[in-house]
């Protein structure tokens, strides 16, 4: 599928007309990154988080289909004839070629002029060369050397088929005058380190910065303890790796689960998930902040290695909460209100779209709780199965 062009509209995202440089989209976009990324509205409001994500989401791909547009108008279309690819026009493009005079091609200097040679200033100097050329490989001929043994040269006959016999070579005479030829030496064998083992490929949180290489080569830029591949970074602290955002997928880390084989691959994270289940669900995270890993925009919080919050917004998280007593079909509720159990809740609504203390998500909609039970809810769109109190009047109340 070919990639979609970009709009105007992907310009605007980014505050730019379209006629705008490479440089300046890189540098919009880097801004606006900074400006909406999800870590800086972390602690805001829901609603603020969610228009957080979103806009993130509208640059990023706004960025994505100018670079990649701005990428295939830059590739030179091969030539016919290195290949078999063609293009629109490329009979008359060789036609028109075809038109051209040779010499339209000779690039040449103002400054200089080309002047026809006449046929005496071109044969002189060709005959001056040649003399010399003549002179100088014949020169051996002219002081010939009485020392070269000017004896016949004995042929050997190869063996034929019928007797193969191995060929014995005659023994030379001892002489004074025979000086041994020099045997060249024998190549030195490769260093011992392009005889170890081979690198890892991969990387992890606590590798060194020869492991980084090794697995990534030398970084981009260098910044303090901060090393930079392409948009992604890898953090150190006392010379390990600390933490790392793999932002464009340009990292080769990898984070392994400590499990037995024999293990049960859970089939879903939830609240209390260690860090394992999480690796064996999940697989390695896109960021790892702390106890805050992430997996594209969705976000796990760790405390004691177990699973205490989590932002699971965009969907890339496969974590299901379950109620603590299911419900069957006799006792199975269609709706919740102020004071309701959480386990009322899931039943009702299902698992959360995040959790963040004691407040639970659903798309746009919030439902807080205190001691376990409910007591607000904002639910702007109506999303959730609320009812609400009945409220007890002036009159009811006396």
């Amino acid at each position: 599928m070919a990639p979609q062009p970009p709009s105007e509209a992907d310009f605007d995202i980014l505050g730019l007309d379209p006629d705008a440089k490479f440089s300046e989209v890189r540098r919009a976009y880097l801004a606006l990154v900074k400006k909406w990324h999800p870590d800086r509205h972390h602690s805001e409001p829901y609603e603020s988080q969610a228009l957080a994500e979103k806009k993130f989401r509208e640059i990023d791909e706004a960025y994505k289909r100018i670079s990649n547009d701005r990428r295939e108008s830059s590739r030179i279309p091969r030539t016919p004839g290195y290949g078999s690819t063609q293009w629109p026009g490329a009979n008359d493009a060789r036609k028109a070629r075809a038109k051209i005079h040779p010499a339209a091609f000779i690039r040449t200097r103002s400054s200089i002029r080309i002047r026809p040679f006449s046929g005496t200033r071109i044969i002189i100097p060709v005959l001056l060369l040649a003399a010399t050329v003549f002179i100088l490989t014949q020169f051996s001929s002219f002081f010939p050397d009485t020392n070269v043994d000017k004896s016949p040269i004995q042929v050997i006959e190869k063996p034929t088929t019928e007797n193969q016999q191995p060929l014995e070579k005659p023994e030379p005479k001892p002489s004074e005058d025979l000086v041994s030829p020099v045997v060249p030496a024998s190549p030195p064998s490769p260093p011992a380190l392009l005889q170890s083992a081979p690198p890892t490929g991969f990387f992890t949180l606590g590798s060194t910065a020869s492991e980084v290489i090794d697995a990534q080569g030398p970084p981009e830029r260098v910044q303090g303890q901060t090393w930079t591949y392409g948009l992604s970074e890898i953090n150190f602290k006392n010379g390990r790796v600390a933490k790392y955002n793999n932002f464009d997928g340009s990292l080769h880390v990898r984070m392994l689960p400590d499990a037995s084989p024999d293990r049960p691959l859970p089939g879903h994270i939830t609240i209390g998930s260690t860090q394992d289940d999480v690796l064996l669900v999940q697989g390695t995270p896109t960021k790892v902040e702390g106890n805050r890993w992430f997996y594209g925009f969705s976000e796990l919080i760790f405390k004691n290695g177990r699973v205490t919050e989590y932002d699971n917004y965009f969907g890339n998280l496969k974590v299901i909460l379950i109620p603590s007593i299911p419900s069957s079909p006799e006792n199975r509720l269609s709706s919740f209100t102020i004071g309701s159990p959480s386990d009322q809740v899931l039943a009702v609504q299902g698992t959360p779209t995040s959790v963040h203390g004691n407040r639970w998500s659903f798309n746009f909609a919030s439902v807080s709780f205190r001691d376990g039970k409910v007591y607000d809810v904002s639910d702007s769109e109506r999303q959730l199965h609320f009812v609400a109190p009945p409220q007890i009047s002036g009159d009811e109340g006396r």
